[in-house]
């Protein structure tokens, strides 16, 4: 069985020849955008290409003979932090807790860690999308680091609609004036849930100096009997996890780096 070491070797490889332009690419750039020895990116060059995972033209340049694609993919933070950080917020306030980002134009579920106590069970699930037309918190959060012009051009702008129940029919000043005045360093959340019954939490999560993810707490819009200690609450919880995962990192192997490995 491949070692850690060994798959993440194989998973950078893939990585560098899965973005080559349409005239393919050559082993000297693999190894640049790889990160790797030369003598490790030859030699898994050719078992990719003998098991028929790549195309090598007469002129030395290669083509993928797949599709590879991170849904969730960081420069400068680790997942794997995300992961245990929701496992941390689910385990401390008995709900669930959530990673969500975009893909394409949808809100996109990685992952959703549910507490067995809870008191709603989600219908989100990991690889659940769905559209940001409601302007909830995880809507508005997000849609703040798109530019207006962004949003205009990539969704309609007459289909956002109020969080809740009502779901009333909001005009685009009134959508742009709501993402205009979020603040994308603290956190977002609904009191009275969304249509659906679910209140969140969310703070976002950069990845360097761009948008990475959302980290939620999401939870039954029951009525809470001390409403002020429960937002201050989620708030340094949420605040807490960003904080430590922004501040530790990415996980590089260390193999990744170590000249002469083989």
């Amino acid at each position: 069985m491949a070692s850690i070491g060994s798959t993440a070797r194989v998973l950078a490889v893939m990585e560098a020849l899965a973005s080559a332009s349409d005239d393919g690419v050559v082993a000297q750039t693999v190894i640049e955008k790889s990160g790797l020895p030369g003598s490790t990116v030859y030699r898994l060059l050719a078992e990719l290409e003998e098991a028929g995972l790549i195309h090598r033209t007469p002129d030395r340049r290669m083509h993928p003979n797949f599709t590879f694609e991170r849904r969730l993919s960081f420069r400068h933070i680790s997942a794997a932090r995300i992961v245990s950080a929701c496992r941390h917020l689910s385990d401390a306030v008995f709900a669930a807790s959530e990673v969500i980002t975009f893909s394409g134009h949808n809100l996109w579920w990685h992952l959703v860690q549910q507490h067995e106590t809870q008191a709603i069970r989600l219908r989100a699930h990991p690889g659940y999308a769905r559209e940001p037309y409601e302007l909830d918190s995880i809507s508005r959060l997000a849609l703040s680091f798109r530019s207006l012009a962004q949003i205009e051009k990539i969704w309609d702008t007459t289909a956002f609609f109020s969080v809740g129940v009502q779901r009333a029919r909001l005009s685009w000043p009134q959508v742009r004036n709501t993402i205009e005045s979020v603040d994308r360093d603290g956190m977002q959340f609904d009191l009275q849930g969304n249509a659906k019954g679910v209140r969140r939490f969310c703070i976002a999560l950069r990845d360097g100096d761009r948008f990475g993810c959302l980290l939620t707490v999401a939870e039954a819009a029951i009525p809470l009997r001390d409403t002020t200690e429960h937002v201050e609450r989620m708030r340094a919880l949420l605040t807490e996890q960003r904080d430590a995962i922004e501040a530790a990192g990415p996980a590089v192997p260390a193999e990744m780096g170590e000249a002469g490995a083989a």
